[in-house]
């Protein structure tokens, strides 16, 4: 019987200092080594995740984005990528916008596998502290604009923004009322803060789940998780532990 392990990143794998320690790396090595089909289901995007997870031997491709993105570590490539549709994305930059808020939007090129990471203003502590974060190991990638609008060979896939659950609250009524749009909203791991992403409603970490699943031809599920968002991640695996 071939069983995949996926877990969650913060508040899981990670530890108190959002890192992966390094018994847990050298753990997963030894046990990859010897076949461990290990994965990780998580929010955060490659961008975010890949330095975390640098050096881990993985034998199955990985879950981004919440279920936007699943992707082959050792392959560095894209397995699948669900998008946002054009009509969609302009209604929920629309939403935002009326709520006077300001997410960070990602874009995506199929083609050449790379991101465009846009906002148009920081306007609480913590967002200028997720812009400086990425701004180090993104570099330009992130970047302030005018107006959010997709480069040339570029789509929308993910909205995100973490701020004070009272003003989330309202954008996810009228997000309700979008088809084809799902989101995920539960309370940030570090903070008081409260993180709203908006997808393609098929993109979940169950979807993501299924895919790898099927891409390692694994016969049982074994999840790890912490949070609100980890549930449809647990609702297709053989066991799992919170």
């Amino acid at each position: 019987m071939r069983t995949l392990y996926i877990t969650d990143l913060d508040g899981t794998f990670l530890n108190d200092n959002a890192e992966v320690s390094k018994e847990s790396r050298d753990i997963i090595n030894t046990l990859s080594k010897d076949g461990l089909l290990f994965s990780v289901a998580t929010a955060r995007s490659l961008l975010s995740a890949r330095e975390l997870l640098d050096g881990i031997e993985f034998n199955a491709p990985i879950v981004l984005s919440s279920g936007v993105f699943v992707y082959d570590m050792k392959e560095k490539k894209t397995v699948n990528c669900f998008y946002l549709s054009d009509n969609n994305f302009s209604k929920i930059i629309s939403i935002f916008e009326s709520a006077d808020k300001s997410p960070f939007v990602f874009f995506f090129n199929k083609n050449t596998e790379e991101y465009d990471l846009q906002f148009t203003s920081l306007k609480l502590p913590i967002h200028k502290e997720y812009y400086e974060a990425r701004r180090r190991s993104m570099g330009n990638i992130i970047h302030q604009a005018d107006k959010i609008c997709a480069k040339d060979g570029f789509a929308p896939v993910f909205v995100s923004l973490c701020d004070k659950y009272e003003d989330l609250l309202p954008i996810t009524k009228q997000l309700d009322l979008l088809d084809g749009v799902g989101y995920s909203f539960y309370g940030d791991t570090y903070t008081q803060y409260w993180f709203l992403e908006v997808f393609n409603k098929k993109a979940t970490k169950l979807k993501g789940l299924e895919i790898v699943k099927d891409y390692v031809k694994a016969d049982k599920v074994i999840a790890f998780g912490d949070n609100r968002n980890d549930l449809p991640l647990f609702s297709g695996a053989d066991e799992k532990y919170a």
